[in-house]
């Protein structure tokens, strides 16, 4: 069967779906780029918030008007695991599978593929029982079937010269704002070794940046027994890594980062001189409300030791503005907070009310018009901050892993791509006049600096300097 997978959500989705298109062509089965040619279409979902989880129902409403006859569409992923009866309800759905189960999408298909007329019917529009039952050995002897995505030796489709590699999943926090832990569960560690062969197949394919992900990166290794497990994982990648690989940390909680982790950043060259850290908040109150380590000057002394080890170091951060409760002088203090800190890069949610969440229930929830105002003040802030961080740059050598190359409308060559302070997606890119073959590193001197982007011009004799400048 051909088959054609839509991922909405985070990064670590996009992980899985990697994963289920490997198991997928692994079955004999084919990838296709356009839905319409597909014989089975795989929505692998979001359910993070409310705005999330419409675009899943718009998304499956979008895909299942356009079904030809035959063809299949199965929901994978969080909201199927969160809101299953909504999603199943779905017009056009054949089948579910949840987040933890994404690892048996192999049998789900053959079950299609099987017993077309039981799953088309109307008759069967629950969730087919391959999807939803516990995994059998029946199902583990379907060729690319496993029943636990942390010990499946799954070969990833991937393309380009980046990669996420997802270390755990869960989370054993219980912020008062999120879902996640709901329909994710605790926090559960894939085994070093096997992060360790993922990375290599990786790297062995080519690519030239791993960005680790997890909903709690810095947890990683105490459901294994591990102290200081992520300190303990990145030694071990980068002994078995090139040297002319990057390593990436996303999602690392500040109450995480030990003097070991630090230490560990700074001593490798692979590892990016990249952080991002999670904050949401800077006032205590606000922080103890959404049941998060309220101890912002230790946050501020964490912020200090990082940039003491590594001086360049590109600091990311997320926060929420007009969490339930959320007063003039706490916002104030945020705002104080962000001023005081000058972080590289910063993203900013507007407070979701999510149902059965203990934020949904406390009381002072903030209207909508000054959560909107807040964030805009938020974001003008932070534009002018990251504009000053990148002003730094400027008559630099900053090493750029090229992603494209295009030209303007007179001609020029333009390439574009992304430096040590940019992660794929969420941040700014560098670009250059030239060209300059995607995938490769080339050594850029930055000639103008504007809110999120650097421009400049490729060394041709990179200066003996230049490695130093790239931040790893």
């Amino acid at each position: 069967m051909k088959f054609h997978i839509i991922t909405l959500g985070c990064p670590k989705n996009q992980v899985d779906s990697e994963g289920m298109s490997s198991i997928l062509a692994a079955q004999g089965h084919t990838p296709v780029a356009n839905a319409d040619d597909a014989d089975v279409v795989v929505v692998n979902t979001c359910s993070f918030i409310a705005a999330a989880r419409e675009e899943t129902l718009d998304v499956l409403r979008e895909v299942a008007a356009r079904k030809a006859p035959g063809q299949y569409l199965v929901a994978a992923g969080c909201m199927a695991e969160s809101h299953g009866a909504l999603v199943a309800a779905a017009p056009g759905v054949d089948a579910l599978l949840s987040t933890r189960e994404w690892m048996r999408i192999g049998a789900v298909v053959d079950a299609l593929q099987r017993e077309p007329a039981v799953a088309a019917s109307s008759a069967a529009r629950e969730i087919i029982p391959l999807a939803s039952a516990p995994a059998s050995s029946d199902d583990l002897r379907v060729p690319g079937a496993y029943a636990d995505w942390r010990t499946a030796p799954i070969r990833r489709r991937v393309t380009g010269p980046s990669a996420y590699l997802k270390i755990s999943d869960g989370c054993n926090l219980r912020c008062a704002f999120c879902t996640i832990p709901s329909f994710k569960g605790d926090m559960r560690s894939k085994a070093v070794g096997a992060i360790l062969g993922e990375a290599q197949e990786l790297a062995d394919a080519g690519v030239k940046e791993i960005v680790l992900v997890a909903q709690h990166l810095t947890d990683y290794g105490r459901d294994l027994g591990l102290k200081d497990g992520l300190a303990l994982l990145l030694d071990e990648l980068c002994a078995v890594l090139p040297k002319d690989r990057w390593v990436r940390l996303m999602y690392a909680y500040p109450h995480g980062i030990s003097e070991r982790l630090i230490a560990t950043m700074a001593r490798h060259p692979q590892i990016c001189h990249y952080l991002d850290m999670p904050l949401q908040h800077a006032h205590p109150e606000t922080l103890r409300r959404m049941r998060r380590p309220p101890d912002s000057d230790r946050t501020r002394r964490l912020i200090a030791d990082l940039r003491a080890a590594m001086p360049d170091i590109a600091l990311r951060s997320t926060f929420i503005v007009g969490f339930p409760g959320e007063t003039n002088a706490e916002f104030q203090a945020l705002t104080a907070f962000l001023e005081d800190v000058q972080f590289d890069r910063v993203g900013v949610f507007r407070y979701s009310r999510e149902p059965g969440t203990p934020a949904a229930a406390l009381p002072d929830q903030i209207p909508q018009r000054v959560i909107e105002r807040r964030w805009h003040t938020i974001m003008r802030l932070q534009q002018g901050i990251s504009r000053q961080r990148n002003r730094r740059w400027v008559g630099r050598v900053i090493r750029v892993l090229v992603e494209g190359q295009g030209q303007t409308d007179d001609g020029r060559p333009l390439s574009v791509g992304r430096s040590f302070r940019d992660a794929p997606e969420v941040d700014g890119q560098v670009f250059f006049w030239g060209t300059a073959a995607t995938g490769t590193f080339v050594d850029v001197r930055v000639t103008q600096a504007l809110d999120y982007d650097l421009w400049g011009e490729v060394v041709e004799a990179p200066a003996d300097d230049a490695r130093s400048e790239n931040g790893t």
